[in-house]
């Protein structure tokens, strides 16, 4: 519940961030279907895990605790994507400070900020919604979610693949890369990750 959440609102705030900094609507979903971000998802979920330990302490050690962990998470996000899917969603080397462009030193702040404003006000909120769902409707509705996002991520990968397969010549070669061809043209691709860059 958790993760889904905040794939939702991460998606939310990038894209009011986009619209307010570069003046445009701009998808920033992870996925095909619906407006998630699974990065902001499981930065979420990593971020409660880890630095619960320190909800109790002085907000600078929460700070620096984020700031390293999300600065770290970043990094490995744009490691994946580049390793898996030979694609990159982010490229910070303009910027002062950064780490081969996957990461900054602003940004990490910004991991900072957000750590202190989530472990210390945002998640005890959410957690006491969660907690008051009814058992059972809670599990229902959870396993019902983890199904649907896991088959929506894989559906993504795969549609993903399919597209770097195709801007570097390769012609359809099974039955599902022929329907991934015919349901999900480069145009649907490229309205759903506008920033996504193939690597050479």
């Amino acid at each position: 519940m958790l993760f889904r959440s905040c794939a939702f609102l991460g998606d939310l705030i990038e894209t009011l961030f986009c619209r307010v900094t570069s003046g445009v609507w701009m998808s920033r979903s992870s996925v095909i279907y619906g407006a998630f971000s699974i990065v902001w998802g499981i930065g979420a979920v990593l971020l409660t895990v880890v630095l619960q330990r320190f909800s109790g302490k002085e907000d600078r050690y929460v700070f620096f605790a984020g700031a390293m962990l999300g600065g770290a998470y970043e990094y490995l996000c744009s490691v994946f994507t580049e390793v898996f899917f030979g694609t990159t969603f982010w490229d910070y080397s303009w910027m002062p400070f950064n780490i081969g462009g996957r990461t900054n030193l602003l940004y990490c702040i910004f991991w900072g900020l957000l750590s202190v404003v989530w472990v210390k006000i945002c998640y005890p909120a959410i957690s006491g919604w969660i907690e008051k769902l009814p058992i059972l409707w809670a599990k229902v509705a959870t396993w019902a979610l983890i199904v649907l996002m896991a088959c929506d991520a894989l559906l993504s990968a795969a549609v993903m693949v399919r597209y770097v397969e195709r801007k570097a010549g390769k012609e359809a070669q099974t039955v599902a890369e022929a329907f991934l061809d015919a349901h999900y043209s480069d145009g649907l691709v490229e309205k759903v990750w506008p920033n996504m860059e193939i690597q050479e």
